[in-house]
């Protein structure tokens, strides 16, 4: 099965429902759309989009990606006027949410 972008946004969206009821159904949309281009961001600078030879040492690092994609909210005035420990525990339900989404299509290995 191959990944599909706008399905996985709304898989981690519709997840983020779950722990932050707080925020609505837009709200959850916008925070994940932004948190995966984020996302994308950092993986492009790891080097997982380069063509030609894979990288046999390739590793997503969740703590990175963690530090990066709350690096980048934080450079936004929006999120700047979040609690950090919101912002905290939203990036880090967005992380596990896509983890679970790439291991329910038989993308990632458990």
């Amino acid at each position: 099965m191959d990944f599909n972008k706008q399905e996985a946004i709304q898989f981690i969206s519709k997840g983020l429902g779950v722990n932050h009821s707080h925020l609505d159904e837009n709200e959850r949309l916008t925070f994940t759309q932004r948190a995966f281009a984020f996302d994308e961001a950092y993986m492009t600078e790891m080097g997982f989009y380069d063509e030609g030879e894979p990288d046999e040492d390739l590793t997503y690092d969740e703590e990175d990606a963690f530090n990066y994609i709350l690096g980048e909210f934080y450079k936004t005035k929006e999120y700047r006027k979040w609690k950090d420990t919101l912002l905290e525990d939203v990036v880090d339900d967005y992380i596990e949410l896509k983890y679970d989404y790439l291991i329910s299509k038989n993308l990632v290995e458990e």
